[in-house]
């Protein structure tokens, strides 16, 4: 199929998880269609992600739509980043504009601009300037240059964008979800049959960013799990995909690749455990799954950098965050019993 003119080429940038895969697939399956004939889909990156997560050829192809007139390519050519005038030609890109993959399919094309579609990251695409500086500083860049880059990417945001297909938009009465997008997860869902006797934790990697120390961060999950037994219910972790397995040795762990959002035995859990994240919104705002948020000292400097727009998201599908030490009269509060 890819030997042949397509009538439209999209060139997917920016994928770092599973879960963009998912956000991408959403739109591509929408814009299929609406085009007559072939649509080719040009990955760039395969291979990247964060920490332990990698996002390989697999699973771009086991998450981007099956469709016969849908063709993936991984291996990039220099073909790819020039387009006949009759190919609808479009830049698909993960949480903002990728302004590199922009600038070369403006100079490959001689100065035609391809449309561009972004799609969420997850709750980062509903922040800010300064939200964006700081999740680059977390990830190891120096001040003026996550300024510099954080400046870049939104100008880039603002001034490129044709479509933001998003999850969540803004209503009349507040933030709603989606159902197109929702459709997705749900479609994606893999795992086994869940326990519904017990909580999961989704753990995140704050370690390994500097936000908690180990010793830290696993004393306060011994104190989650003490206060789900003291109401009656076993604890489970739930890993971050990017993180190594070994570091919750102590613990009971429900395995998987798959990001918790799309792995039954969290959807279909008791009720899931965790701070702040795209994960916990996406479990409570698509599945309906019972959520119970918590929080740490060390987490407030996270907390305080949300914008009104992701305080404002959390806020309507998630419960008020709760102190380690209320999770017991939280969990006998919202859960039936038995």
């Amino acid at each position: 199929m890819s030997d042949h003119v397509p009538a439209s080429r999209v060139v997917l940038t920016g994928v770092r998880s599973v879960t963009h895969l998912v956000y991408a697939a959403s739109w591509l399956r929408h814009h299929v269609a609406q085009v007559q004939g072939v649509v080719q889909v040009v990955v760039l990156d395969v291979g990247s992600g964060f920490g332990h997560a990698r996002v390989g050829e697999s699973q771009v192809r086991a998450y981007l739509p099956e469709h016969p007139r849908l063709a993936v390519e991984t291996v990039v050519r220099e073909e790819h980043w020039r387009a006949p005038g009759e190919v609808e030609l479009t830049l698909l890109s993960i949480g903002l504009p990728g302004t590199r993959a922009w600038t070369r399919l403006v100079l490959a094309g001689r100065g035609r601009r391809p449309k561009v579609v972004v799609v969420d990251e997850g709750i980062g695409s509903f922040g800010n300037l300064r939200s964006r500086r700081d999740a680059y500083r977390r990830q190891g860049g120096g001040a003026v240059r996550t300024l510099v880059r954080a400046g870049v990417v939104s100008a880039g945001g603002a001034l490129l964008t044709d479509v933001h297909w998003s999850l969540y938009e803004p209503g009349s009465a507040g933030w709603v979800v989606r159902e197109d997008v929702a459709a997705e997860f749900r479609r994606r869902l893999s795992g086994t049959s869940p326990s519904t006797t017990r909580a999961v934790y989704l753990t995140q990697p704050w370690p390994d960013i500097g936000v908690m120390s180990q010793e830290s961060y696993l004393d306060h999950l011994v104190a989650v799990r003490a206060q789900c037994a003291a109401a009656g219910i076993d604890l489970v972790l739930r890993p971050h995909p990017s993180e190594d397995l070994e570091r919750y040795a102590g613990f009971e762990v429900v395995p998987g690749g798959a990001p918790a959002e799309l792995a039954r035995e969290v959807v279909g859990s008791r009720v899931v455990i965790g701070s702040n994240s795209t994960a916990l919104l996406n479990l409570a705002a698509v599945h309906g799954t019972p959520a119970l948020r918590v929080t740490a000292p060390e987490l407030k400097p996270l907390e305080d950098a949300l914008t009104s727009r992701q305080r404002t998201l959390l806020d309507t599908f998630l419960p008020p965050a709760v102190p380690v030490g209320a999770i017991s009269a939280g969990l006998q509060t919202m859960l039936p019993e038995g």
